[in-house]
């Protein structure tokens, strides 16, 4: 599904940047990738979701030992979760690598999985947004790259408001085109990262709608420093400062796979908006995003998915 371990996230970061040229060529554009993704949904539809997810373990597995990179910072990442045991922090990275790929996997079924809530007794649960939505000033919902962030998006969608996920070009034009494609037919609607990102997403949030936004890394290099699992980090500050500036509630959420199969979502209450000024107010609400994250992290660990430097040296590596 995609072309590095960085996935297909929303993100708030780099809006100013505009996208990029469009490659010349039919394997440039990606169209041999897009037919791959095509033919792969094809044949992931029917399979029992324990063998697709057996495919997904080798792959994850794999991928771990193909690529170190990523695997060295999982392993920075995941040692303050691991309390300094390396052997911990190696299976914890190894565990996230798995469970990556069966995200991957899922993405190509995400209509499936998203019936199969729906069918489930209390499998969407949007309490928290619906409230906040009441009040008529809309709602931003924020969640770490932990579980599988597309299905979250698409059960959002169910509450039957236009809901907008900000997202980076993903991958080559043809590849782009079939993900959007896929979330726009699950009812999410897309604000491509450029110029026009910022503005699109107010207008989205004072015409009462949802904005969606995994904020667990600073791309853009410029965030706000918090303490994030046991270190000083940088968290983007598009989300706080947007709230902030609407009015609209900052709600965490997650979607997650359940151990004995399934999933999982939540939605928390909204963040507090606190006094102070625009620079203190905006900081300490970016903490709390953070504070949220990380008890979602503390409880499936290898269900975030931190292949990424989270210091500001390493922000927006891929």
């Amino acid at each position: 599904m995609v072309s590095s371990l960085s996935g297909a996230e929303p993100v708030v970061a780099g809006l100013e940047s505009g996208p990029a040229p469009a490659p010349a060529g039919w394997l440039a554009r990606g169209e041999a990738q897009a037919l791959g993704l095509r033919l792969a949904g094809r044949l992931t539809a029917p399979m029992p979701g324990w063998l697709r997810y057996r495919l997904a373990d080798i792959g994850g597995t794999a991928a771990y030992a193909l690529l170190p990179g990523h695997a060295r910072r999982a392993r920075d990442n995941y040692s303050s979760l691991a309390g300094g045991d390396r052997a911990r922090g190696k299976d914890l990275a190894r565990g996230a690598f798995r469970n990556y790929a069966r995200t991957l996997l899922d993405f190509l079924v995400l209509e499936k999985l998203l019936g199969e809530l729906r069918a489930a007794p209390q499998g969407i649960t949007l309490g928290p947004l619906e409230r906040a939505l009441a009040a008529g000033r809309g709602a931003i919902v924020v969640t770490p790259h932990l579980g599988n962030w597309d299905l979250g998006a698409a059960a959002i969608a169910t509450v039957g408001r236009p809901v907008h996920a900000i997202t980076d070009p993903f991958g080559p034009p043809a590849v782009d085109r079939l993900i959007r494609g896929s979330r726009e037919r699950l009812g999410v609607g897309v604000i491509p990262v450029g110029p026009g990102s910022a503005r699109e997403a107010l207008r989205a949030l004072r015409r009462n709608e949802v904005l969606l936004l995994a904020c667990d890394i600073d791309k853009g290099g410029s965030g706000v420093p918090v303490r994030f699992l046991g270190r000083r980090v940088f968290l983007p500050a598009g989300p706080a400062t947007l709230s902030l500036k609407t009015g609209a509630p900052l709600i965490p959420g997650y979607m997650r796979r359940r151990p004995r199969g399934g999933h999982e979502s939540r939605l928390l209450d909204p963040l507090p908006q606190p006094p102070g000024g625009a620079g203190e107010a905006v900081a300490e609400l970016t903490q709390a995003i953070a504070s949220c994250f990380e008890e979602m992290i503390w409880a499936e660990p290898t269900q975030w998915f931190a292949f990424h430097n989270l210091t500001r040296e390493g922000a927006g590596a891929r």
